[in-house]
This record gives structure tokens, sequence and C-alpha cells, in this order.
């Protein structure tokens, strides 16, 4: 065999590739945690910036070797704002947050945004998800969310759950099949539903939750907005509230939720589930949910809600067209950015329909490609129906992705 050299490109997307690539050539040990950081190129997108931030902010990026670009018009005064793509390995950028830490115009205020986003990119991963007396792990592993819905018209399996013993019977299974989680919902969410009664949702869910809660380990979940629910379902025993309204619905429910420590997921939807599929439409569906979540999450932290209780969820298929849910799978990862757990609801819904040209009951397939794609994007935890057969999807992709292979029934 000749010796002629060869080259080839090497795709690596987190500092633990680029080490073991560098240990795989022989690079001296001590090298590793300088020389890592260099190869990972990243590109983040600042929010308009007043354009002396924005001149400031490309300038030190190409001091340091890297790129930023900004509108066309900061270079010459005439615009006044600018959002900015700051481009460069994370070297570069970790010495780019330290170099504008003391500078003007907002920068030291970006500076500590920058440096979390960057912890982020160090996979430091997401801490533990905190659920009431419970820590969830969500770094090793997705966690797998098993929906009950116990609703006479739900868009996947409404009418199927909507007595307490075969809710149980179903609870019971998806526990034995694999669930980490019970996610019980007594209202159904599909486009264009109606909203429920407090009494005739609490009159559906308690009784479950307080069975659920008293019968099974597996923690339990309540998928409503409303506080009085909330409240009821909490005392009952549940960890978790899975708040579609991300907090907008009921000005009660954050009090609530700081007080009782419980879990809360925070999920992105336009408008409601009655209007949501009026011609929804985005300029730029990841930067206009991103934002929305952001400021969600803050407005929680201010209510006296631990981040750690927090997961959030860009809403896939609630005030979506296709492209925007295929769009937020592909890119899923860029909400890693908020530093929190992930969350994906794409279980059977009509987007896989539209896209396949297959009745709910059967995407199988394509919700299992759909998930698939979501875990190598860094979901943490996954809301499906078919619980058994997507551990299986679940665990392989993460494998995948991660390089990782647990020993059978871990």
């Amino acid at each position: 065999m000749r010796n002629d050299p060869v080259v080839r490109f090497v795709d690596l997307d987190n500092l633990s590739q680029t080490t073991a690539e560098l240990k795989r050539i022989g690079a001296d040990p001590r090298s590793w945690e300088i020389m890592a950081p260099k190869a990972l190129f990243r590109v983040i997108r600042v929010s308009p910036m007043p354009f002396p931030a924005a001149t400031i902010l490309k300038q030190e990026m190409l001091s340091l070797g890297g790129e930023a670009a900004v509108a066309r018009g900061v270079l010459t005064a005439r615009t006044k704002r600018s959002p900015v793509l700051l481009m460069g390995t994370l070297a570069q950028l970790r010495a780019l947050s330290r170099k504008i830490a003391v500078q003007p115009f907002g920068l030291a205020d970006l500076a500590g945004q920058l440096g979390g986003l960057l912890d982020q990119a160090g996979e430091t991963g997401p801490q533990p998800w905190n659920c009431r007396d419970l820590e969830l792990d969500v770094h090793d592993r997705p966690l797998i969310m098993g929906v009950l819905n116990v609703t006479p018209d739900s868009f996947s399996d409404g009418g199927r759950y909507d007595t307490l013993e075969s809710a149980l019977d179903r609870a019971r299974q998806m526990a034995a099949e694999g669930a980490d989680i019970i996610d019980v919902g007594g209202e159904s969410t599909r486009p264009g539903a109606r909203p429920v009664e407090l009494k005739e949702e609490c009159r559906r869910v308690i009784p479950v939750v307080e069975r659920l809660c008293s019968e099974l380990d597996v923690p339990v979940s309540v998928d409503t907005y409303k506080t009085g629910v909330a409240r009821r379902a909490l005392k009952a025993g549940a960890r978790i509230i899975n708040d579609i309204s991300a907090l907008r619905f009921d000005p009660k429910m954050p009090a609530l939720i700081a007080r009782s420590g419980a879990g809360l997921v925070l999920m992105h939807m336009k408008g409601t589930p009655r209007s949501m599929q009026r011609k929804p439409h985005y300029d730029d569906a990841v930067s206009e949910i991103y934002r929305f979540l952001a400021a969600q999450v803050r407005l929680a932290v201010k209510a006296g809600i631990a981040r750690e209780q927090l997961v959030i969820d860009p809403g896939i298929g609630f005030g979506k067209r296709v492209q925007d849910n295929l769009l937020l799978i592909n890119r899923l990862d860029e909400f890693l950015g908020l530093g929190l757990p992930v969350l994906v609801g794409l279980s059977r819904k009509s987007f896989i329909g539209q896209v396949l040209d297959v009745p709910v009951g059967d995407r199988l397939e394509g919700t299992a490609a759909a998930l698939s794609l979501a875990v190598a994007r860094g979901a943490g935890v996954l809301r499906v129906h078919d619980v058994r057969r997507m551990v299986r999807v679940a665990r392989m992709a993460r494998a995948i992705s991660k390089m990782t292979v647990s020993p059978p029934g871990a």
C-alpha cells in the first residue's frame, strides 16, 4: 500500500469529539484543553444592538482572527441598530466575551449572556430537572414522557382512556414499557379545540392523578394551563405542570409553581388552540420562538421559580406550518442556548401526516424518524404515545449521536 497523504474532513460537533480526535492522533494530553476549543467553529446571532456596539463587536472579532457581519448601514452610521453574526472558534468567542465585559453600549450585559451560551457549547449540559422532591436527570439520555389523554376528543386517542380504569391500565402499561413520566391531560389542545370548564377538567384528571401517584413510582405530569387544576393535581401528588400557554393564560400559575417547587414546561404556541392554525406566519420562526421562550423564562424566574424547575418546548404543531415544524426539529439544538432541557412533542402530529400523506394511525415511522433527529439535536424530554417503540428509537438515536452504549435494561 502506498503511503501517499490522504486528506478528509472531520465532523466534530462538541468538545468530547474534538478531544477524542486529539487523543487518536497522539497529541500531548496537556494540550487537549487548550486546543479543543480552537477546533470548534460557531456562528452566534446577536439581536439588534446600537450601531456603536455593533461596530465594536466587529472590530474586536476581527482583532481575534474571527469575523462579524453587521448591516451595511452600520459602517456609515446610517443604521441605528443592527443584528450581529459572530463567527469564530469557541476560543475566539470566549476571548471576545472577556474583552467586551468592560465596554459600554450594553456590551457588558451581552458579555454575560455570551459567556452563558458558551458554557452550554462547552457541554456542561442542563442541570437536573427539579420536580418538587425529585431530581430528573436529563443529561445522560432523553426522558420519555408518555401521553395519557383522559379526554373524549384528543386528536390521536380521544375516548380510549376516558374512564378511570382504562386510564390506569394504560398508565401502568406505559410505566412497564419504560416511561419516565406520565403526562395526564384532560383538555384536548388539537387545532380548533374548545376550552373545557375547570370543574369538568378536574373531574377528568384528578381521580386519575390520585390513583397514579398512590400506585406508581413514575412521576406524574399534568397538561394544564389552569391554576385550579394544577393546584388540585399537585395536592394529589403530581410533580410537573405542562403549561401549553407558558404562563400566559392564568396569572396565578407562576406563584403556585414557585410555592410548590413543581417542574414546569413552558411551551410556545401562537394564539390559542382554537386559533393557532389560522394561517400562522413567521418571518424567522427559530428567532421568534427563541425570543418568546427566553422572555417567558425571565418571567418565571422573576416570579420566584428556580431555573432548575424549568423545561422549554418549542411547540411542534402549535401554530406552526409544516415547514416551521421541520425547521424547528432540524435546528432544535439552537434552543439549548437557553441552558434548559428541551422537550419535544411531535408524536403522530399532522405535519407528519402531511409530509407522508398518511392518517393519524399510520404515523409510527414518521414519528420515529422525526424523534431520532430531535434526539441527535439534543432533545432532553420526548413526549410520545408509543412508549415501548420510542424508548428503543431514542436509545438507538442517542447511542449514534453521542457514541454511547448502555447495557441492556439500562
